[in-house]
């Protein structure tokens, strides 16, 4: 089985090569890379958290817009967040 890296790396390759169902045009993966070299220029990934790192403490608001800390959910056992940016 590939690793989650090698499947990202083919999804990408797929992606900007104009083939496959999600293919986009040439200006859109040109103002992408853009978007991530001035991204990363501004440093923000070497403040970003790392793997083993621990994540603050944090309360967001679930699907039905209750507040949820992460401290109550920690509780429970390991907590896994997923940011979701919607369909663009």
């Amino acid at each position: 089985m590939a690793t989650l890296q090698e499947r990202l790396d083919a999804y990408r390759k797929e992606f900007e090569s104009g083939a496959g169902p999600r293919a986009a045009s040439p200006e859109a993966i040109e103002k992408m890379h853009r978007a991530t070299a001035e991204l990363k220029a501004t440093g923000i990934e070497g403040r970003a958290l790392k793997v083993g790192d621990h994540a603050p403490s944090f309360t967001l608001f679930n699907q039905d817009h209750v507040e949820v800390k992460s401290s109550d959910l920690l509780r429970d056992g390991p907590l896994v967040v997923s940011f979701f940016r919607g369909h663009w």
